[in-house]
């Protein structure tokens, strides 16, 4: 199964990755946990210095290599947290997942710009504003055509959500 969890950059999507994996549960195997912070990070360990928008083309390929290679490796559950408002993106990671044999849950964290904005200045990386008005026409339209069993969550039902709940396809607190 492949849980992607959607939302604008700073909405909270990490957060709510963390969550959902330390409560997963009953669920029989570890879920695996896929997130461009992480790699990011791992990058910084590595002693480089550089600021994020140096970083970023180089976060954002290593990330997107490492979800499809995940996807198509034996985990049982994979969480990926993204934006989900690049179309060739999410078309590639659908594909992916299907040619694995994965069902797909969508599960999006649907916060206003202005809330996800705050999000970035709190985690200390804005994106440009020219980048976050792309990102939420995209966000907009995309809201317009959510596949049915899609799980839309606010921020306080995503900390009552668990990643159960997600599996098993109740619907969100």
């Amino acid at each position: 199964m492949l849980v992607v969890i959607a939302g604008l950059p700073g909405s909270g999507k990490t957060t709510l990755l963390r969550r959902l994996l330390e409560r997963a549960g009953n669920l029989p195997a570890s879920p695996t946990g896929l997130d461009a912070e992480e790699v990011a990070a791992r990058l910084r360990e590595s002693g480089l210095t550089v600021p994020y928008r140096v970083l970023r083309p180089v976060v954002h390929v290593a990330h997107r290599w490492r979800v499809l290679r995940v996807l198509a490796g034996p985990a049982p559950v994979v969480l990926l947290s993204d934006p989900w408002t690049s179309g060739p993106w999410r078309r590639a990671v659908l594909a992916a997942g299907r040619c694995a044999g994965r069902s797909v849950r969508l599960v999006v964290l649907d916060v206003p710009a202005e809330t996800a904005v705050a999000g970035q200045r709190v985690r200390g990386r804005t994106i440009p504003a020219r980048r976050m008005r792309r990102h939420t026409a995209r966000w907009t339209r995309g809201l317009t055509e959510l596949p049915a069993d899609a799980v839309l969550v606010s921020r306080s039902q995503a900390d009552r959500l668990t990643l159960d709940a997600v599996v098993g396809g109740a619907p969100a607190a």
